[in-house]
């Protein structure tokens, strides 16, 4: 019998998997996801610029952010991002992208572009939002396929009185979350017979207990 990629998650991981580190900001977010409505006192952390390896070092990502803080007053994570392959001599630049992720991920692949993944920011507010960035996929320089906050919470409406409208949402005092664990990038291996196979998909769960699989070539939810 062949399993499913997320067949063979749920069964090799029946646990999900662990979140990824999100930034101080980002973790300080997560603590209090047994109470999705308690509110606590939060604090962004400084955007850094910073380098990201794939596997086996094969390929980097160099994020830098234009801002230390994010203003209120233009779109959140402003900077540059750019995407090298490593060479025998000088490393290969392959991809320039015009954000910058405290959080984002690089696929290595031989003969071809790296994928990257980028993971949003630790979101302003209380409620979900067409235009707050929850996960983008990208390939080759070009914005492959995103999803919001909103794409990833739905609107089912919370009860009267919580800090969010929407049930599936953690909110602090000025900041809120979608993702119970945050995305990670995911090895999936199986045997169909004799053949092995292997697949790299993205991972997350949401704080309402929903796995989501995204296949990491086409962004696309499975």
């Amino acid at each position: 019998m062949t399993l499913s990629v997320r067949e063979r998650i749920d069964t090799k991981m029946p646990n999900s998997v662990k979140p990824i580190a999100l930034g101080l900001g980002g973790m300080l977010a997560l603590l209090g996801l047994a109470d999705v409505q308690t509110a606590a006192a939060d604090d962004e952390a400084s955007n850094y610029a910073h380098v990201v390896a794939g596997l086996y070092g094969r390929c980097y990502a160099r994020s830098v952010p234009r801002h230390i803080y994010d203003p209120d007053d233009a779109p959140r994570q402003q900077g540059r991002t750019w995407v090298y392959v490593v060479t025998k001599t000088e490393d290969r630049l392959v991809q320039k992208y015009n954000w910058f992720s405290q959080t984002l991920f690089v696929r290595c692949r031989a003969g071809a572009d790296p994928s990257v993944v980028r993971v949003g920011p630790w979101q302003r507010g209380h409620n979900p939002r067409a235009d707050h960035l929850a996960i983008a996929f990208y390939r080759g320089g070009t914005l492959i396929r995103n999803y919001s906050t909103m794409d990833i919470a739905g609107d089912e409406r919370a009860p009267e009185g919580s800090i969010s409208n929407y049930k599936n949402v953690s909110a602090s005092v000025s900041h809120y979350t979608v993702f119970a664990s945050g995305p990670q990038l995911t090895r999936v291996t199986g045997n169909t017979g004799a053949v092995f196979t292997e697949e790299w998909v993205v991972t997350a769960t949401t704080v309402d207990g929903r796995k989501l699989v995204f296949d990491l070539a086409t962004g696309v939810l499975q």
